[in-house]
């Protein structure tokens, strides 16, 4: 049985249990960790609690069956025991200063004197325990068990301003203020491993059919309410050229789920995810996808290779939870929120609701009516309409809010993703998002230009390919121009980008265009109507794209326009002819047996006779079982007409040829 699933069955949260079973010996636990048959039943024997007042005192005293003891008791014992370890004196030579040696004599919890005494709250729980007192870190103790700790660890104790000695002083925020927080969780991996298809099962809404070639091409956020609470998820681009844009995706998540597909293994963005996780040493959970199709060979292959990239089991000794899902079906996803949530409630995520707002932009883009917008995601505090705010170059006042679900509202707390409207200017993904006071909005203010001066006779015709880029945002901007730099470029063309910039394609664009010779692409952007007909008058090529690959391969055509490419004809296959048919039509068909390699449709072939060549031709028709294929390869039979031959008799050998660029 696992941690988790005893802590279900006794009540208890799963920190709690671990807590119970650390006292008891059993160390670096986790909530997936497997538990021995005396580990159960050590956890299982019921720990009777006494509660007071907080006005007095909450100490949870392990005692006999039948038996009561008092608050006074307690303080007793405790004191006896302490005192009678007759601690000798400390001399003034080995005495820290008086600020680091003593304490105020108030009411506190076990983790705040942690922090005053610098001792690690094991060690404070661990004296306690020995006295037969179960404290957790966050169990209030009087002042008469603070003195006596103070004794046992060599603090003095002075009395604190108030003169209250038992009145239990908070000494963190108000617990209307600061309360749990959801968890942001990443979901990255390789490219169509089935990111976005996980999401779609779990949020129930058609983001997967929406993608064009199946790859998402922005950064999106969403909440969704499970059974298990609520939940922050982060869907990143799984194309090579967004690169930047999951380092980011990661950088703002608490958690991270690494999709695998277990027909397909680790992959270089599986590596590269992997990576980033870490080095912002942020937790992984593995989702080992597609296991509606897979066998339970190609999970274990998964494992063995995540291995190998420090990426061990938990069942192989390791720390990474592996959850076996299908994103297809939604086996193993209940699981795999159910690990989440428990994930981070290991990881006591909090946050203030009353502290200024601080967070990240995910995304930014212009839109029509509303000007520069960004979704922004808070770990603090809550942004309302009206807020001014910095975020990166960019600053501005929230003219609206909207989340996304498409609602708009008039405030939004933290850890809930949340459309911006009221930037200056667009923001890079990534930036830092700051809500801050009209003084200090009032003095970082300035006007930035963002005009861009293009020297026109930097690019002549015919000694350069020039490109004009215009994006929806400024990410997708950063990735492909990123992807136009690493294109393979010849001696005699090389690719120059003119001008790339956010939003839809502009007369001002055409005229740009019209003047360093350059062809306009468009990256999920439109052109204006006045930018058609200014561009069909000056003979300006505008091309649109939905999908980065298709527009970088348009590019690497553009390069390779023009340059003979030398063919050369090789072999592929030989047959051997067992029996000829003649036709009235078609003409004489050859009944061959493939003896290796393979005989294409499009292919040439040349016929032998013995030694002797009798004659050559492309093949007219290839058929396998009377019908009309691509190919056939070795060990079958097949048929095929060839154009200009009808020469044919058994034996001949045929040699079958295609065109091939030369290497």
């Amino acid at each position: 049985m696992r941690v988790y699933e005893l802590s279900k069955k006794l009540g208890l949260s799963n920190k709690e249990l671990i807590d119970k079973l650390q006292h008891a010996g059993f160390d670096g636990l986790t909530h997936m960790s497997a538990l021995s048959q005396e580990a159960i039943d050590i956890a299982s024997q019921p720990i009777k609690k006494k509660s007071a007042p907080i006005e007095s005192i909450e100490i949870k005293v392990e005692i006999p069956p039948k038996n009561t003891t008092t608050t006074k008791e307690v303080e007793n014992k405790l004191d006896t025991k302490i005192v009678d370890q007759k601690e000798s004196p400390v001399q003034p030579s080995n005495q820290k200063k008086l600020d680091e040696d003593t304490i105020a004599l108030e009411a506190m919890t076990v983790s705040a004197l942690s922090q005053k005494i610098h001792r690690p709250v094991n060690d404070i729980i661990l004296t306690l325990l020995k006295q037969g007192i179960v404290s957790p870190k966050n169990q209030l103790l009087s002042t008469k068990v603070i003195e006596q700790l103070a004794k046992h660890y060599q603090f003095k104790t002075i009395a604190p301003q108030s003169g209250q000695l038992d009145h239990p002083k908070p000494l963190v925020r108000a617990s209307s203020q600061v309360h749990s927080r959801t968890p942001v969780v990443v979901v990255i991996g390789h490219v169509d491993h089935g990111k976005t298809t996980l999401l779609d099962f779990i949020r129930k809404t058609k983001v997967a059919a929406k993608e064009q070639g199946g790859i998402t091409q922005h950064l999106g956020a969403y909440q969704v309410e499970t059974s298990q609470g609520k939940i922050v998820f982060l869907d990143t681009p799984g194309h090579a050229a967004f690169t930047k844009m999951r380092a980011r995706g990661v950088k703002v998540a608490d958690i991270a789920v690494l999709v695998v597909a277990a027909d397909d293994g680790v992959m270089p963005q599986t590596v590269e995810a992997i990576k980033h996780a870490k080095a912002v040493h942020v937790p992984i959970i593995v989702a080992v996808n597609k296991i509606d199709k897979a066998t339970p060979m190609q999970v274990e292959t998964v494992k063995r290779q995540l291995a190998q990239l420090d990426v061990v089991p938990e069942e192989w000794g390791g720390q990474v939870i592996f959850a076996p899902i299908s994103g297809k079906t939604g086996e193993g996803i209940d699981q795999l929120l159910e690990l989440i949530v428990l994930q981070s409630q290991l990881m006591e995520l909090s946050t203030d609701d009353s502290a200024p707002a601080q967070g990240f932009v995910l995304e930014a883009r212009m839109e029509k009516g509303r000007g520069a917008v960004a979704t922004v995601l808070c770990h603090e505090g809550t942004v309302k309409i009206g807020d001014f705010f910095i975020a990166g170059q960019s600053h501005g006042k929230i003219s609206s809010l909207m989340d996304s679900y498409g609602r708009m509202l008039k405030k939004v707390g933290p850890s809930i993703p949340v459309q911006i409207a009221g930037f200056s200017v667009l923001p890079e993904a990534g930036d830092s998002f700051e809500v801050v006071s009209q003084e200090r909005y009032k003095n970082i203010r300035s006007d930035k230009s963002l005009v861009t001066e293009v020297d026109t006779n930097k690019f002549s015709q015919g000694e350069s390919i020039n490109l004009l880029i215009k994006v929806d945002s400024k990410s997708s901007r950063e990735a492909l121009l990123g992807a136009i730099d690493q294109l393979p470029t010849n001696d005699e063309k090389r690719i120059h980008v003119v001008y790339a910039a956010v939003g839809d394609i502009s007369e001002s664009d055409v005229t740009l265009a019209a003047a360093t010779n350059a062809i306009i692409y468009g990256f999920h952007v439109k052109p204006e109507a006045n930018a058609l007909v200014l561009a069909q008058k000056n003979n300006v090529m505008i091309k649109l794209f939905q999908i980065i690959y298709r527009l970088l391969d348009d590019v690497v055509l553009l390069v390779k326009k023009d340059v003979k490419v030398k063919m050369v004809r090789t072999k592929v296959g030989e047959a051997v002819v067992r029996r000829v048919f003649e036709t009235k039509n078609e003409g004489t068909i050859a009944g061959s047996y493939v003896k290796e390699g393979r005989f294409a449709r499009n292919g040439f072939v040349i016929i032998w006779r013995g030694k002797s060549k009798i004659g050559d031709g492309p093949i007219k028709s290839l058929q396998r079982d009377r019908k009309v294929v691509k190919e056939v390869h070795t060990g079958f039979e097949c048929a095929f007409i060839v154009d200009g031959f009808n020469e044919w008799e058994v034996d001949d050998r045929v040699e079958c040829y295609l065109e091939m660029p030369a290497q």
